[in-house]
């Protein structure tokens, strides 16, 4: 052993150091793997870099390092199929482009997506407050009817009772559930502006959670009847809201996380910018 490591020019300390590193680092990558494969327990298709920052206090590396590990052992995800949208006729403007969100409450979003579940068709619509990233409130239909799309704002109302809601916009895509008067008059009902996408990547909060709920969580669950299904997607919307890391959130934290730390007084500089070609046009020229 030690002609072997004079050869090499290694001391026997070294060598020893050398081995220890080793050792660390299986148990690294070990105990990175049991991390992981417990947050994938709940969140089957949670990304490798979201994985890190929900456990990242007990992760003994980097995210990077973190990162790696995980796309080699397998944890990647699959990229999820696209889904479209029936217009209406009645169009509104779209009021929050290039607008900058300060608060709760200013902007929802609120969008539908379909599940097959039992044999059949189901849709589940979403309404999520911008800032926050919270999922507000969802509600599961047998129909695409504006009837199931104004009881799922009703929750969302019901969830912010007592909040201030009197500067509040309601940004939907142009979907003919939204544009009917039942829908309408809902909104009216609470003296709050009605805004629309003319383009999908205007609302996209709102679609985003729709196929992070649909693929990441519902696709992994048995939902075989109507029941099941809003047992999941109760379930889903809870985790999401309780566990999940947002990128688009401050230290990436969850957003029941983020509400409680900004109620607390925390992260006051935080704000969301919508985009819009004129800003970033605007941009462009001063750069």
């Amino acid at each position: 052993m030690k002609t072997m490591l004079d050869w090499q020019q290694i001391s026997r300390q070294g060598a020893h150091q050398g081995i220890a590193r080793l050792d660390q680092k299986k148990r690294d990558l070990l105990k990175t793997v049991e991390l992981a494969s417990e947050v994938r327990e709940g969140h089957r298709q949670m990304g490798c870099r979201d994985i890190y920052y929900a456990v990242r206090e007990q992760m003994p590396r980097g995210r990077d390092w973190t990162e790696q590990v995980l796309l080699t052992c397998g944890f990647r995800v699959k990229a999820s199929p696209r889904s479209f949208t029936v217009a209406g006729k009645d169009i509104c403007s779209n009021l929050i482009e290039g607008m900058a969100i300060t608060g709760p409450n200013q902007v929802w979003q609120t969008d539908i997506t379909f599940v097959w579940s039992g044999g059949r068709w189901y849709y589940v619509s979403f309404v999520v407050d911008v800032y926050t990233r919270q999922i507000l409130a969802s509600h599961c239909s047998r129909d695409l009817s504006a009837a199931s799309q104004v009881r799922c704002l009703a929750k969302a109302f019901a969830s912010q009772k007592g909040e201030d809601t009197s500067q509040l916009i309601v940004h939907t895509d142009r979907g003919v559930q939204y544009t009917s008067s039942e829908f309408k008059t809902y909104l009216d009902r609470w003296k709050v502006r009605h805004s629309m996408a003319h383009y999908a990547w205007q609302n996209a909060y709102c679609e985003r959670v729709n196929r992070t709920i649909k693929y990441n969580y519902l696709a992994h669950y048995t939902t075989d009847s109507y029941r099941s299904l809003c047992r999941g997607v109760a379930k889903a919307v809870r985790l999401y809201n309780r566990s999940k890391p947002h990128r688009g959130l401050p230290s990436r934290l969850s957003p029941d996380q983020f509400v409680k730390e900004h109620n607390q007084g925390g992260h006051p500089d935080y704000r969301v910018n919508i985009w819009s070609p004129l800003t970033a046009t605007n941009r462009l020229h001063v750069n």
